[in-house]
């Protein structure tokens, strides 16, 4: 699964999580970013990538709700 996080103008960046079936429980993480004024604008680039365990994204994930609990208040 994927979704765009930040549109910003010409800006793409996007993350996609993906469950890796040889290594039990974990997933790849990886963010890639696109510039539509660049010489190739269809060309997305790999920024940063990761494997995660499954309790390492459930980590990251209680992360970003209280994050977001913070900025709501």
């Amino acid at each position: 699964m994927k979704a765009v996080i930040t549109h910003a103008g010409e800006f793409v960046r996007e993350v996609e999580i993906a469950l890796i079936p040889a290594l039990s429980e974990s997933f790849h993480v990886q963010f890639k970013s696109q510039l539509r004024s660049a010489k190739n604008p269809e060309e997305w680039r790999s920024n940063f990538s990761l494997i995660l365990k499954r309790s390492d994204l459930r980590e990251l994930k209680e992360l970003m709700d209280q994050a977001l609990c913070l900025e709501a208040e």
